[in-house]
């Protein structure tokens, strides 16, 4: 077995996050119910309701009011509103904006900072003068992810072939790969595994340098 699937670690998906109710009327779909971004446990969905901005405020704020007395902030970043809530350890977020006859928004659910630490630590391996940039974990229908972005100061081309050397050495199997002249696409399988390794060249002031991408469906 790999050393991927041998690492232990404090498991995020398994938080237990309140809910944020979608306004009546909305329609929605889940961006991901058990999620975490950089080890912080999430929940995030996107709605879209027939009406103006202003009954969504009015809406969340009133529903916040009979909750207790949490920690209320609004603003605005361009058109976009922002309206955050914090109590019992928990942050609630809804942010919206007016899109012609309809409200788009999201809506997100995090612990506070002061209850979970933020790190972007993985198991996947990380190229020579390479950072990672973020993690996203997810749970859905039984199936774990980690998608990992990845800056480096590498050639693109030598990102690519430490990449493809660490994962045939740890028995994933090359099933696919296409190029351009700024980038590729490489897919590799292990069993019932699967990673798509997305690299982009770009072009610096002074030197190249490259994003990796790496999903890895568990």
């Amino acid at each position: 077995m790999s050393s991927f699937a041998n690492a232990k670690s404090r498991d995020p998906l398994e938080v237990d996050l309140p809910g944020l109710e979608v306004i009546p009327g909305a329609q929605w779909y889940w961006v991901g119910q058990h999620m975490a971004l950089n080890n912080i446990p999430m929940s995030i969905r996107m709605f879209s309701y027939p009406g103006e901005k202003e009954k969504v405020e009015k809406f969340y704020l009133s529903r916040w009011q009979t909750k207790g007395h949490g920690k209320l902030s609004k603003r605005n970043v361009g058109d976009l509103k922002i309206l955050t809530y914090e109590l019992d350890g928990f942050l609630y977020s809804v942010q919206f904006a007016q899109k012609g006859s309809v409200v788009e928004g999201k809506l997100a659910v995090s612990p506070t900072p002061l209850h979970y630490t933020s790190n972007v630590k993985s198991i996947l391996p990380l190229a020579p003068s390479s950072k990672v940039a973020s993690k996203v974990e997810s749970l859905e229908n039984g199936r774990r992810t980690e998608t990992l972005t990845i800056d480096s100061k590498l050639p693109w081309r030598q990102l690519e072939t430490y990449y493809v050397n660490q994962f045939t050495n740890d028995d994933w199997v090359m099933s696919s790969r296409s190029e351009n002249r700024v980038g590729s696409v490489t897919s590799f399988q292990r069993g019932g595994e699967l990673l798509q390794l997305t690299i982009k060249g770009l072009q610096g002031r002074n030197s190249s340098f490259s994003q990796a991408l790496l999903h890895w469906l568990k």
